[in-house]
Parts: C-alpha cells; structure tokens; sequence
C-alpha cells in the first residue's frame, strides 16, 4: 500500500478560518479542504505546505503549530493528513488551481461539504 504525507494549512483571522474548493476534475472534486498538499521526499512538512501556498495561491505563510494528523484508506493508498496552523505574511492571495475560497467561521464551515479529512480537524479548532 502506498504512503502518502499531505500537510493542510489552518488559517485564521478575525474569528474566520479559510478554506478552498478543490478542481471538479481532481479526487475529491468540488469538495471543500483546508489547504496544502503532499510532501515531495526529503521535504519537512513546513517546506511542503510553504511551498503548497506559493503554488497554488501565491500566498507567502508563516506554519506555527502542529494542530492534528489524521489518516485515511482509499483504494490502495494510505493518506496521512498533517494539520498546522499558520499566519498569512503576505498580502497576495491568487487562486490558481483550487475554483472558490471561503473564510468563515467554524459554524459556518459545518454548512459547507468538506473533504472526509478536513471535517475532522474542526472538533480540534
């Protein structure tokens, strides 16, 4: 089974936390996440999720606590999720893959259809 590492940013500001919609044409498309993505070998999940931001919003972040890990099977692979809190430095914010961005708080993120892993972290918010 293979083994995957994905770390997911938990930011929040002035009471509301962000969250962001995946592509339609990924798994999980459509569904909202907290986030990040996989960290490459030899990448601290610091570096991933730094480097996740820039990518795919050309935000600059700041992680500053490890939150929670939580773990998921699909199909042939074995997914851990890796949550941390962050701090936006930046005042940039692109989306370039994901299709909307949401901040709320959390009563309002349970409105919203989250991926399986993500609905998890918010009994830790």
């Amino acid at each position: 089974m293979k083994e995957i590492n994905v770390v997911a940013a938990v930011l929040h500001r002035d009471g509301k936390y962000f969250i962001a919609r995946r592509p339609l044409d990924k798994q999980l498309g459509g569904l909202w996440e907290f986030p990040g993505g996989k960290v490459e070998d030899g990448e601290s999940h610091e570096d991933a999720l730094v480097r996740e931001m820039l990518e795919e919003f050309d935000a600059e972040i700041k992680v500053c606590s490890f939150v929670v890990s939580s773990e998921h099977i699909t199909d042939d692979k074995k997914l851990t999720l890796h949550f941390y809190k962050a701090e936006m430095i930046s005042t940039r914010f692109e989306m370039r893959e994901h299709i909307d961005m949401f901040w709320g708080t959390l009563d309002e993120l349970k409105t919203k259809e989250l991926a399986p892993g993500d609905m998890e972290i918010l009994s830790y918010l």
